[in-house]
């Protein structure tokens, strides 16, 4: 018994494309590869129990000098810089909102303690 061709947006889903493929070339998207994940050192764990704080540690460095500027979703404006910790790799991103007394600090992965 055949099965019912069905339908995704339009395009029939059994449908497989004439156009050749290169050797060795795969349809599905390869998985992301990621580095193995470094723990935080102790700046930045303390950076993590305190995302309020002004002063960056020592460690960090600014990874552009330009900050991006941009507004949330609620309209508010806000700027956020990058910096690199040169002891263990982790990348932070610095949020400072408009007419707000506090910063945020992010880091970009999760933490491995």
């Amino acid at each position: 018994m055949a099965r019912p061709l069905q339908r995704f947006c339009g395009i029939i889903a059994d449908m497989k494309s004439a156009v050749p493929q290169p050797s060795g070339f795969s349809t599905m998207p390869a998985p992301h590869a990621q580095a193995p994940a470094r723990p935080a050192c102790a700046h930045c764990l303390a950076l993590a129990d305190d995302p309020r704080r002004r002063e960056p540690h020592a460690c960090l460095a600014l990874r552009s000098t330009a900050p991006l500027v941009s507004q949330s979703a609620a309209g508010v404006p806000f700027s956020m810089l990058s910096f690199t910790c040169r002891e263990c790799g982790t990348a932070w991103r610095l949020y400072d909102r408009a007419n707000e007394l506090f910063v945020s600090w992010v880091p970009e992965h999760p933490l491995v303690r």
